[in-house]
């Protein structure tokens, strides 16, 4: 029998049904806040995109922003695999935990895991495990994937789950290291690979929104200059609540190894403008970090 993660927060931060759930993600691209448009699937896309950055909220919250970077990912084609880090809510493990299940579940349907490429991570770094504790209960992870399936259904890119440490807590210039080091060693295990790697975080927490506004901004200027040694720091130093520095850090490094040369925002908000209540807000936010001629990888 083969081995299924199956869906932990289907019902809670996404709709539980098939067809509630499409129905939630059309939304989501159509939002006034989101793209306005549902995600146009480009099959021979230049593939410069190498990583997003995408929130993991409640779809009604976030929904629209993640919308943004994977309306992008549809125009730039299909990868062979979508590498998706995601913060641990629940554990500070220094290593990064591999899932190597035979598949993810969501109420969309099942999407493969390239156990092949997770194991060929193990093998280049130190930093990871395979580990499937830190998944089972994790939703970070979990959101970006029912975004893959609508926009690629049956031309659906295999996944490597990889749960991350969420905040640089303790010393910081070994986390940098690590991040930076991890990173180097994705992208040399690709290789060739077509690959896009998802990083998913939410920004400040339960804070005003101007305040929100003022401290994201320098999270997300470190981000557009692809430093993620300055993002580490800025997060550390300010006291930022963004929950996946981290991870972010990671996809920086990654790209910064194939090449990446921009990141551009996509889309910046906070729940008060879904809300409209701007006492204590969560800041969301969606990047594509690029090459220029990525198809030649």
């Amino acid at each position: 029998m083969p081995e299924v993660r199956r869906p932990a927060v289907a019902g809670q931060f996404y709709e539980g049904s098939e067809e509630a759930l499409s129905a939630s993600l059309r939304d989501c691209f159509l939002h006034p806040l989101g793209p306005g448009a549902l995600p146009e699937l480009d099959p021979e896309g230049p593939a410069e995109i190498d990583a997003l950055v995408s929130p993991h909220a409640g779809y009604m919250f976030s929904g629209p922003a993640a919308a943004h970077a994977f309306s992008a990912l549809a125009a730039d084609g299909v990868p062979d695999v979508a590498v998706i880090l995601g913060p641990s809510h629940y554990m500070a493990a220094r290593r990064a935990a591999v899932s190597l299940v035979d598949a993810w579940r969501t109420p969309l349907g099942d999407i493969p895991v390239d156990a092949d490429l997770g194991r060929r991570l193990l093998e280049s770094s130190a930093l990871l495990e395979e580990n499937e504790q830190p998944h089972r209960e994790e939703h970070s992870l979990e959101v970006q994937v029912p975004f893959l399936q609508f926009i690629y259904a049956d031309r659906l890119p295999r996944i490597v789950p990889i749960c991350v440490r969420s905040y640089p807590s303790g010393e910081i210039e070994s986390v940098i290291a690590d991040a930076e080091g991890l990173g180097k060693a994705i992208a040399e295990t690709v290789g060739a690979t077509r690959a896009v790697v998802v990083a998913s975080t939410d920004f400040s927490h339960q804070v005003p929104h101007d305040v929100a506004e003022r401290e994201d901004k320098h999270a997300l200027n470190a981000i557009e200059a692809l430093d993620a040694a300055g993002l580490l720091r800025t997060v550390y130093t300010r006291g930022i609540s963004m929950c996946g520095p981290v991870p972010v850090a990671v996809a920086i490094a990654y790209c910064r190894a194939l090449g990446a040369q921009r990141a551009e925002m996509l889309r910046y908000y906070t729940s008060g403008d879904i809300l409209g209540d701007r006492r204590g807000v969560v800041g969301y936010a969606s990047f594509a970090i690029r090459r220029q001629g990525g198809g030649t990888r």
